[in-house]
């Protein structure tokens, strides 16, 4: 009876509808059962069918779902597959897009980049006076014979002391975070307090 008197919504099929045909029934049962009501096979079976094909399921009666087989049923609204084409008319490029091209965005995941910015302020904060001022003078872009003219030692001696910085960023924050860095440079507004957006240029 179910395949040829309920419409099913986007990947359902009947055997899954039959299975909340079923287990709705059952709550009809109990529900009267509960309240001392004697009811028909027939009545559940009536009812049942009533529910199943105005879109309610065991799991979902309301219409607030967008994703619900209610809400969907009575129009309110639609789900499209991220694989549809993009009508040639509303495309900008002259190959093929999917509705997924459209959405698609290359921006970093907001948890990474806090989970970023922790590591970095716990590895700023472990630094000493020597690996600051190194990391100060890559963030202000200044050259590294000025750290060398303050600290009063030769300009071979602070890249050593770079190098080094260097290899400590890989290690606390792993090896492929310099090639990110250059991938997604830091905002120039921030630089200073990161110290990131110049490092290993």
């Amino acid at each position: 009876m179910i395949p040829h008197k309920v419409s099913f919504v986007g990947s359902e099929d009947a055997e899954e509808v039959l299975q909340d045909a079923t287990l709705m029934a059952a709550r009809l049962i109990a529900r009267a059962r509960a309240n001392g009501k004697t009811v028909t096979p027939g009545n559940i079976a009536y009812y049942t069918l009533l529910h199943i094909r105005c879109g309610r399921r065991s799991h979902s009666a309301g219409r607030s779902d967008a994703m619900g087989t209610r809400t969907q049923i009575m129009g309110l609204s639609r789900v499209t597959s991220l694989a549809a084409p993009i009508p040639a008319e509303e495309q900008s490029l002259d190959e093929p897009m999917t509705l997924a091209d459209v959405l698609a965005s290359d921006a970093e995941d907001p948890s990474e980049t806090a989970a970023r910015n922790l590591d970095w302020q716990a590895l700023v904060a472990s630094l000493d006076e020597r690996e600051l001022a190194v990391l100060h003078c890559m963030a202000d872009e200044t050259r590294l014979q000025e750290v060398a003219t303050r600290k009063r030692v030769l300009r071979t001696t602070v890249q050593n002391w770079r190098n080094q910085l260097t290899e400590l960023v890989r290690t606390f924050m792993g090896k492929d975070v310099l090639h990110m860095i250059r991938i997604h440079p830091a905002d120039p507004s921030r630089r200073e307090a990161s110290g990131v957006r110049s490092w290993g240029g």
